[in-house]
């Protein structure tokens, strides 16, 4: 070998210690943060669907359904107008 290329491998292998803890500690920030990542789409997921499901009360529910249905009615009524003026 060349004395260029055992003075390399010296070097690599001065900062193989120190590149292989780098390595392990990068997997394991990945998958820790890879792992709150999903504990938290999961908690948003399961957040959504018991809200859906007890958050909302009968009578708030009863009155987005009557604002929602007057203004479905509203637009209809303007959508006809516009359409017959438009004639």
């Amino acid at each position: 070998m060349s004395q260029e290329k055992i003075d390399a491998y010296k070097k690599e292998k001065a900062g193989r210690k120190e590149r292989i803890e780098k390595q392990k500690k990068r997997k394991k920030i990945a998958k820790i943060v890879s792992s709150l990542v999903i504990i938290a789409i999961v908690a948003a997921i399961v957040g959504s669907v018991i809200y859906n499901k007890f958050g909302k009360s009968d009578e708030t529910a009863a009155a987005a359904d009557a604002s929602a249905t007057e203004i479905s009615v509203e637009l209809a009524d303007d959508t006809a107008a516009e359409a017959s003026t438009a004639e």
